[in-house]
């Protein structure tokens, strides 16, 4: 099963594209996902900690805090800051986005 979701960059009109998201595992924390957007693929590991919730992307070597998954605007800031480049950040938080609707944390 491949979930399908849309991303877009805020403020720049017609810049929209198509990503994907491939389950590993979302029955239990933490939950794992495979992403795919604009030629970049992503293997997200994400999860809840004594504090709030993280993100690990172990393929570019990056880890950082999240907010809720459906917090687009705080977790983009947080990825890009985890040096992400603007568009792939945008891609992975687009992606969490989608994946709150599937897993609670």
């Amino acid at each position: 099963m491949s979930i399908a979701f849309q991303a877009k960059m805020s403020g720049m009109p017609g810049r929209v594209w198509q990503g994907e998201i491939l389950p590993i595992q979302l029955k239990q924390d933490p939950y794992e996902i495979e992403v795919t957007a604009r030629g970049s693929s992503f293997h997200l590991i994400v999860g809840h900690h004594a504090y709030g919730n993280y993100i690990c992307i172990p393929n570019w070597d990056i880890g950082t805090e999240l907010s809720s998954l459906s917090d687009h605007f705080w977790n983009l800031q947080q990825l890009c800051n985890a040096k992400l480049n603007e568009v792939d950040a945008c891609s992975v938080a687009y992606a969490l986005f989608e994946l709150s609707k599937y897993v609670d944390i």
